[in-house]
């Protein structure tokens, strides 16, 4: 046998649902109806689009995790500068201080 030609198969496997709701079992028989799938098929591209639904929602609490983490940090650090708002005001206003102009712009 050569490198690379061996066929595989993959082995599918078969789901049982156990006391489904009559009236879910007749929704998807009419979604599969109108979308012209078989029952197995239409349930088969239900369940992907939920779970790429999920897929593409977590990412999103992993973010807003993140934001959280850092909004709590710079509270933290807010409370720790020396002095209060009053050194605050002078670092700033040395800051201002020690700036140059810059060039002349022709407006």
């Amino acid at each position: 046998m050569v490198a690379g030609t061996e066929t595989r198969f993959s082995l599918m496997t078969s789901l049982t649902l156990k006391n489904m709701p009559d009236d879910l079992l007749e929704s998807l028989r009419q979604r599969a109806r109108e979308q012209r799938r078989s029952l197995n098929s239409e349930a088969i591209i239900l369940l992907e689009k939920a779970l790429a639904a999920d897929a593409l929602a977590a990412p999103a609490s992993v973010v807003e995790t993140e934001r959280n983490a850092q909004l709590a940090a710079w509270e933290r650090l807010g409370g720790l500068w020396p002095g209060g708002d009053a050194a605050l005001d002078t670092l700033v206003s040395d800051i201002y201080e020690a700036r140059t102009e810059g060039r002349e712009v022709d407006w």
